[in-house]
């Protein structure tokens, strides 16, 4: 008899480290997607040792605590190597419409994600990942040229010194470069979405599973992840623009807490700080609207 998966609706990544508040991200989660779902946390803080673990389960019966595959410490690689693991984890079991990676410093703060990525992707059938890509959250264009240079690294010279490494990386390259890839391009790992034919056509050509071959990789693990989304015959599409529902910046929030609330934004990050407020004050401000 074959083995069927579960099909879901959507399907939620978020590694947690040591200095995460991973419970108020998955309380946000748990509040704002449709129950139609699988919630997993990457654990990589000792969640399963101390027994937090059980805490996180609490909130709903889809959220399952997992523990991080082993990986190299201090290394860009390191976080593609855990990610794959959860990847294949849940695509061994599940089937999900959608998968939203988000990192524990990112905030669902309303609800309708799903059905506004399945209408992007309704529209855009080559797409297969959306995220802030093009634009950033003003509509500004986004630079691509210090992933460029650590591609160039990855791939030449540099990369020798790990030629199993650099290998690698030259295959997903040539694949993805056939397929109209730009050096660098990628969407911002605080938060991005798949559709399921685009990350199953990934497990399915065996990349998720060569993921411990890049664990002292010098690219960044959203530059991997746009990268061999476009191997594997998609394209990227823009989800956080000023018009989208992702409000999304490397360092700190994008804007005040109040204007991401009011302009009916659905996922942000980084939580950490917004000018003068800390990562505690803008959760804060978040969980009470959340309470509302």
């Amino acid at each position: 008899m074959l083995n069927m998966k579960e099909k879901v609706r959507i399907a939620i990544i978020v590694p947690a480290g040591p200095n995460d508040d991973i419970f108020d991200t998955a309380h946000s989660i748990v509040r704002f997607t449709d129950p139609s779902r699988i919630i997993l946390i990457i654990d990589d803080r000792g969640l399963l040792r101390s027994g937090d673990a059980d805490r996180l389960r609490a909130l709903s019966d889809d959220v399952v605590v997992i523990p991080a595959a082993s990986a190299p410490p201090g290394c860009f690689g390191g976080l593609w190597v855990k990610l794959c693991g959860a990847y294949r984890w849940l695509l061994e079991q599940y089937e999900p419409g959608l998968v939203l990676r988000m990192d524990a410093d990112a905030l669902m703060i309303g609800a309708g994600i799903e059905e506004q990525a399945e209408r992007a992707f309704a529209d855009q059938p080559r797409a297969g990942l959306l995220g802030s890509y093009r634009l950033g959250p003003d509509d500004g264009l986004r630079d691509f040229s210090w992933p460029a240079g650590q591609l160039r690294r990855a791939i030449g010279m540099r990369g020798m010194g790990n030629p199993a490494c650099r290998s690698l990386i030259r295959k997903y390259y040539g694949l993805a470069r056939k397929n109209g890839y730009v050096d660098g391009e990628h969407v911002l790992g605080g938060a991005y979405i798949h559709r399921y034919d685009a990350i199953d056509a990934i497990m399915r050509n065996g990349w998720l599973s060569e993921a411990g071959r890049l664990g002292k990789s010098i690219m960044g693990e959203d530059h991997m992840m746009s990268m061999v989304t476009i191997a594997a015959g998609f394209c990227i599409a823009d989800f956080g623009g000023s018009a989208h529902p992702m409000a999304l910046a490397w360092r700190g929030l994008p804007a005040h807490p109040s204007d991401l609330l009011e302009r009916g934004k659905l996922v942000t990050h980084s939580v950490r700080s917004w000018q003068e407020l800390t990562e505690q004050e803008v959760r804060a401000i978040f969980a009470a609207a959340r309470r509302n």
